[in-house]
């Protein structure tokens, strides 16, 4: 009943506020009832003249989620340019004597998130790309491997950062940022829900097939139009993981998404398995490593990435963090420390203020970053100056997108925001943010950005007031 309350009377503030001035507007807002006692920061600023249009606590620290995809994106086209692409490169050692590789053949990893990936339209699906390596193998005069299939990723600290959540990691979201990454580094579990609610959802299988891998089941089924509330709690590189949470009745099997335990050992093995099928044997077990220091490597083939535009709009529709992660990582050579120092350094350029930037990865899934609502005011203030502009603002969502996910896509749906508003969205447990452009009645171009921290209401009604709030920035009142 309490929660209802404090709903119904959000409601009524984002229904009844709008009629004074905008900063009354504001105040209304930041004293109504489950939001007073958060801590909101909220800077808007025309694109053009840097003139501030409203703000509240523009330089408060605040955790902001997702929306840190924003400056990690608009580095990596500054930095790295949009039809930056990234190759991987298939490689032996040893000697081919009579179609016979007396050597191993190496994957190696330069950090291409597209690879076979089923989010980004513009690329290949796997099984073609292992079809053209395959083809490039047997070019090469081989028709046996006397050695390994090996999956290398050591171009990166392939490593998820270790202010993570503990139940977030096992799950697709908190996937391991290899520098071989195939398939987004994910595969799908499916379940046969149980015929009572409380019942075990028993495991069905995977897809793909990841060998090794092995399940604790303790998933249960929830009523009809539950949605899906399972976790894969599993550690890094161990492919043994705990199935906890529900999941819903309403079809005869139902699928959540985890993280690969091993990228490259995966790439390796199910390369391998491919060759098999296409006529090429491999006398020893596929492994994840590297060359040995010094080995004399034949270049077979290399595979390039979709161009880096591609890659950012998916980044930020999608909200795909393992993405911005791999972003981060080009920014820093491999290394993410110096991708994070590269992106404060491009945030200090961009005359944002980083004095107090606080960053401990670069999708916003860790709640250690801390960050200023001015500070992506500011940066996205610069972009809309760069060359590069058009290709950022088509990454962000606008009302109604088919590509997006999440709650996002609907704000501002079958409203004046259509055809005006560009935003990306962030949210954790007691956060949401919000940042982006706003093309206003009279033409002016608006760049809007709100983070809100321990707030008390239903994540919708904060998107029903922000969808107000920018339905009121674009009248001008």
């Amino acid at each position: 009943m309490k929660a209802r309350i404090i709903y119904a009377a959000i409601l009524l503030v984002s229904s009844n506020v709008w009629g004074g001035t905008f900063s009354g507007k504001i105040s209304d807002i930041a004293d109504s009832p489950g939001i007073r006692n958060s801590s909101w920061g909220l800077s808007v600023k025309d694109a053009a003249t840097g003139k501030v249009i409203a703000e509240r606590n523009p330089r408060l620290n605040l955790v902001p989620a997702s929306i840190l995809k924003v400056l990690v994106t608009a580095a990596a086209l500054e930095k790295l340019g949009p039809e930056k692409t990234f190759s991987t490169r298939l490689y032996y050692d040893g000697e081919i004597s009579k179609g016979f590789l007396n050597g191993n053949v190496y994957i190696k990893g330069a950090g291409d998130p597209s690879l076979g990936s089923q989010f980004i339209k513009e690329t290949a699906p796997l099984e073609d790309v292992y079809k053209a390596w395959a083809e490039a193998i047997k070019a090469a005069g081989i028709n046996v491997i006397n050695g390994s299939v090996v999956g290398d990723d050591s171009a990166f600290e392939s490593v998820q950062p270790g202010s993570w959540a503990w139940e977030d990691i096992g799950n697709y979201y908190a996937a391991r940022p290899s520098a071989l990454t195939l398939g987004d580094n994910l595969y799908k579990l499916y379940f046969k829900p149980s015929g009572s609610v409380g019942g075990e959802a028993a495991v069905l299988r995977t897809e793909p097939y990841v060998e090794g891998l092995k399940f604790e089941n303790y998933m249960k089924t929830g009523a009809a139009g539950s949605g899906d509330n399972g976790y894969i709690f599993a550690f890094p590189g161990q492919f043994s993981a705990v199935l906890r949470g529900s999941i819903p009745q309403g079809s005869p099997e139902f699928a959540i998404k985890g993280a690969l335990p091993d990228p490259a050992l995966f790439a390796a093995r199910s390369f391998n398995s491919y060759l098999g099928k296409a006529g090429i044997g491999s006398n020893k077990k596929p492994y994840s490593g590297r060359p040995a220091p010094g080995a004399a490597l034949t270049l077979i083939t290399e595979t390039a990435s979709v161009p880096l535009k591609h890659i950012v709009r998916v980044t930020n529709k999608r909200s795909f963090n393992l993405y911005a992660e791999l972003l981060l990582r080009l920014l820093g050579g491999g290394k993410p420390g110096e991708g994070l120092a590269y992106v404060k350094a491009y945030v200090a350029e961009s005359g944002g203020d980083a004095s107090e930037l606080e960053l401990s990865d670069g999708c916003g899934l860790s709640t250690r970053n801390k960050t200023k609502a001015e500070t992506f005011t500011d940066a996205l203030r610069s972009v809309y100056g760069k060359d590069y502009y058009a290709d950022f603002y088509n990454s962000l969502v606008y009302p109604g997108d088919p590509d997006a996910t999440g709650h996002l896509r609907h704000l501002g749906k079958g409203t004046a925001l259509e055809g005006k508003l560009r935003l990306k969205s962030g949210s954790l447990s007691g956060v949401r943010s919000y940042t982006g452009y706003l093309r206003t009645k009279k033409g002016a171009t608006l760049v809007f950005t709100s983070i809100i921290n321990n707030y008390s209401v239903p994540g919708s009604s904060l998107d029903k007031i922000h969808e107000e709030l920018l339905l009121s920035l674009y009248h001008g009142n």
